[in-house]
């Protein structure tokens, strides 16, 4: 052995120190060996004999040959070469097999011997067993990953296969999922392996052999401890087997390493996960052992949190219902007060205090209709999702509607109300409602947070290209700190011990979504408590040249001819006053009240239009449509007259022969503009 460092100064022959570097080598606790300068194997040290199981011969022809993995072999092959060829140390990390076909990680490291004139004489070799850092570092990552996929899974059953695809092969050659049913029973959800055959070959035996309740992963379940075996052995598979031909079924399997764990949170155990080695040699220790309970844990968090969410959509999909359902209930009183407000209008006599009744219930029909309609899609307001309706307006028509529905509050509160508006008109491209709504909301906060005989101002004005409208109150003012959050949503902005005063907290956060839908800002100010509040809506004005033409055009008309028109609905007044409107334009009409009356009349009475709802009793609308189709043939128009609103109800009414689908309550003019436009009936 060199008298000095390797690779430096003069060398010894080794023949000369042999009996040193033996007892040297033999005391390490590495594997070693030594080789000649074309890479044969010279010498090895008793520990790597003891540990791989060849004999000295076999390990002098190439023990890493026989020993290493296979894919780790190919890379020492490689590296070798390069060592070999530019003289240098090779070092890599790879599996060795150990005498009972274990793998486990070993750090290789191979340093050249070289002579004086630096040419490799001789190669010395140690393994340092690395295996328990090695895969610990692969446990890490492995759970790292499986709670990173698990967190974007929200369904149980796809959770836990996700799990056991996660853990091959990177854990385990086999992983196995055992639920909990509701009723406390247990059920294999899953075995996974990378072999689809081999996969068949476990579900084969499972059907053939059902593990029932003596199974390990019932009893894993029931006792709620882990069961870990390093090492299964040959007695353990007859155990477990029921048969003989059970016996050599597990045995095809070629189980190596073996663990079940529990997973369990808060108390409750929903499963039992498995994971098995086979072909790769692994031999399960303390650390996967630690690994698999962790992931078990994860994966019952998961689990739950898939059951919560589930639950939610549940309850998303239950209020979406109800407020479907509670739409249709407020739309279906609606359309007869609206029908009624068109008699109404059309009445000869009318005096002027008449007409602006006429006018302000029309215009608070309307946006409650509208108001209604957000029932059916909450998620709109929380997403920014609204859809808009955008139309040329003149601002003080918004601000008068707005003022319309909020004078109630306004005067109930006994304030007095300053309003002041531009004397030439302000023109928006923009949603008469949804900006009506805005400013309400805003009137409505100031009247609330204002004490009784408070004063408020609203201040509408053209500053540039922009419309600045102020509302501004001398009220409860707001605190500095809650200044950049009052437009979050479910927040209040009352002062400390100030009562409540009524709401849910998503006026404001409502109002900043629509303004800036519109291309819009809005800010709030206040000097402090007490010193009342100021919010600024800030909106652009529509073009010049654009906002001149105030006078729409009206849509051209097909065909102004009277029709036969059947009018089905179950709300009586709803019917009638429907009635009494296209009676007085001149139309026949005939009414039915239910679905089986409809498709009678519509075959006596020969109708050219059919406005039909679809909550009908005796026969709903899908079911009565098909029928007088199927009567009157392609020439009979069918509209849907309906409180029932959602996409789902349009692609129905579709599906049943619906022309149209119109949402209660229906502006009259939109059903003659459609009866109008259709083609004309037959002499």
């Amino acid at each position: 052995m060199a008298a000095e460092p390797l690779g430096r100064g003069p060398l010894e022959p080794i023949a000369a120190n042999e009996e040193r570097f033996r007892h040297l080598v033999e005391a390490t606790p590495a594997l070693a060996w030594s080789s000649d300068a074309q890479g044969r194997v010279t010498y090895a040290n008793r520990r790597l004999l003891e540990y791989t199981g060849l004999d000295p011969a076999a390990a002098i022809e190439d023990w890493a040959h026989r020993a290493l993995h296979p894919e780790d072999d190919a890379r020492r092959g490689e590296a070798w070469r390069k060592a070999r060829e530019g003289g240098g140390a090779l070092e890599i990390e790879a599996r060795i097999r150990r005498h009972d076909g274990a793998y486990r990680w070993f750090l290789l490291r191979v340093l050249p011997l070289q002579d004086d004139a630096g040419r490799v004489v001789e190669w010395f070799g140690t393994a340092s067993d690395i295996d328990e850092r090695k895969r610990g570092e692969e446990n890490l990552r492995f759970l790292a990953d499986a709670s990173a996929a698990l967190a974007e899974i929200h369904d149980r059953e796809e959770t836990l296969k996700r799990i056991a695809e996660l853990a091959l092969p990177r854990f385990a050659d086999w992983s196995e999922v055992t639920v909990v049913e509701p009723d406390g029973g247990t059920r294999r959800l899953v075995a996974a392996h990378r072999d689809p055959q081999r996969v068949a070959l476990a579900e084969e035996m499972q059907r053939r052999f059902p593990p029932g309740e003596a199974s390990l992963a019932r009893r894993v379940i029931l006792t709620g401890e882990p069961f870990f075996t390093p090492d299964v052995s040959d007695e353990m598979l007859r155990e477990a087997a029921q048969s003989h031909e059970h016996l050599e079924m597990i045995r095809a399997l070629k189980l190596r390493s073996y663990i079940c764990v529990p997973m369990r949170n808060r108390g409750r155990t929903c499963g039992a996960i498995a994971f098995a080695t086979a072909e790769s040699g692994r031999a399960y220790t303390e650390f996967d052992l630690q690994a698999a309970k962790e992931l078990a844990r994860r994966a019952a968090i998961a689990i739950e949190n898939a059951a919560l969410v589930q639950a939610l959509k549940d309850a998303d999909r239950r209020k979406d219902e109800f407020l479907a359902v509670l739409a249709h209930e407020l739309r279906n009183p609606l359309a007869p007060v609206r029908n009624a407000i068109e008699i109404l209008r059309a009445s000869p006599g009318g005096t002027p205090q008449l007409q602006w009744t006429h006018d302000v219930i029309d215009r608070q029909v309307r946006q409650l209709s509208r108001l209604v309609d957000d029932l059916l899609d909450v998620s709109r307001i929380t997403t920014g999702k609204i859809e808009l309706r955008h139309e040329r307006i003149e601002l003080c028509a918004a601000v008068r509607i707005a003022l319309e529905a909020s004078r109630p509050l306004i005067e109930r509160g006994t304030h007095e109300l300053t309003v002041r508006l531009p004397a030439e008109p302000v023109w928006l491209d923009a949603d008469l409602a949804r900006i009506a709504q805005v400013l309400s909301n805003l009137l409505n906060n100031a009247a609330r947070y204002t004490r009784p005989g408070g004063h408020i101002w609203l201040t509408a004005e053209r500053e540039g290209d922009s419309a600045v409208i102020r509302v501004r109150d001398n009220g409860i003012g707001i605190r500095p700190e809650m200044l950049t959050r009052i437009f979050d949503m479910f927040t209040q902005a009352a002062s400390g011990g100030a009562q409540s005063h009524g709401g849910l907290g998503i006026g404001l956060t409502l109002v900043r979504r629509l303004v800036e839908l519109h291309g819009g800002r809005v800010e709030a100010r206040s000097d402090g408590i007490g010193r009342g509040s100021e919010f600024i809506v800030t909106l652009p004005v529509a073009a010049a040249c654009e906002a001149r033409a105030q006078a729409r055009e009206p849509l051209p008309m097909r065909d102004p001819a009277l029709r036969r028109i059947l009018v089905v609905d179950d709300n009586r007044d709803a019917a009638d006053s429907l009635c009494m409107i296209l009676k007085a334009r001149g139309h026949e009409v005939r009414v039915a009240y239910d679905g089986l009356e409809a498709v009678g009349a519509a075959v006596a009475f020969q109708p050219d239009v059919v406005l039909l709802d679809i909550g009908l009793p005796k026969l709903s609308g899908y079911e009565a449509a098909p029928r007088i189709r199927a009567a009157l043939g392609d020439r009979v128009l069918l509209i849907a007259v309906t409180g029932w609103g959602q996409e789902e109800d349009r692609r129905r009414a579709r599906d049943a022969g619906f022309d149209h689908h119109l949402t209660k309550p229906v502006d009259p003019a939109a059903i003659s503009h459609l009866i109008d436009a259709a083609a004309p009936p037959p002499a």
